[in-house]
């Protein structure tokens, strides 16, 4: 019995993962017709990691998180929706003995407060107008990733039967502070600063023995830069 619910139990999980993958492949190819005729992002940062236990663990935490996104406002008022899909990995060091991945749709949402009631598109694409007023924004970050962890090898006194994979789907929130500087008509570069929770979860091979642990304190700060690129027609400009 113990047996068929183990086999049970990695289908459904090779299940959820091959539809997570399947869902997050349609949205992206969905998206493309809109980057292709509207303002597109990149969006690159450096996570730092702050959980003890996986500190404990011999997890590795800092790493990377790459993402495009497709931006958009609302007509009136200087809040701003950017969608975005990306991949978030962890480097790790001779020390670490196992990795986390994940495929992350996040939306961003951001206000510009100083500037709420602007009538400029933005983000911004001119070198005009007050930086600090015009740029800075305040942005939410919540978001969803297919998720997985990967132990190489662990404690040599309790080592695991075998390597391990454990991937399941992760809720996260997160908030970020930035400022766009217009570099021309076409291209903004916004330097970001953010910090982001995940939700706590069990993980398959979270213990150096290989067995299973809680995580209850996975956090990260980042810093990056996006880079946006207007593709419209006529460059919009702040006044």
């Amino acid at each position: 019995m113990n047996m068929l619910k183990m086999l049970n139990t990695k289908h459904i999980k090779r299940t959820v993962k091959k539809n997570m993958t399947r869902w997050f492949t349609l949205l992206l190819i969905f998206c493309l017709p809109c980057l292709c005729s509207s303002q597109v992002g990149l969006n690159v940062k450096g996570l730092f990691g702050r959980s003890k236990t996986l500190d404990s663990v011999n997890i590795s935490q800092d790493g990377l998180h790459a993402s495009i996104e497709y931006n958009f406002r609302l007509k009136q008022k200087r809040i701003e929706f950017r969608p975005g899909l990306g991949y978030r990995f962890t480097l790790g060091g001779a020390e670490h003995e196992a990795k986390i991945r994940s495929i992350d749709f996040d939306m961003n949402t951001a206000v510009y407060p100083f500037d709420f009631p602007g009538d400029c598109h933005c983000p911004t694409f001119s070198k005009s107008g007050k930086l600090f007023k015009k740029g800075f924004f305040i942005e939410l970050n919540p978001g969803v990733g297919l998720q997985s962890l990967t132990r190489q090898r662990g404690d040599p006194d309790h080592p695991p039967k075998e390597l391990s994979t454990d991937s399941h789907i992760q809720w996260k929130i997160g908030g970020s502070v930035g400022l766009d500087i217009g570099l021309s008509d076409a291209f903004t570069l916004t330097p970001l600063l953010s910090m982001t929770y995940l939700t706590p979860s069990e993980w398959g091979g979270l213990k150096r023995d290989g067995t299973v642990g809680n995580l209850k304190d996975y956090s990260y700060y980042s810093a990056g830069i996006r880079l946006t690129k207007n593709h419209d027609d006529k460059p919009r400009r702040r006044h």
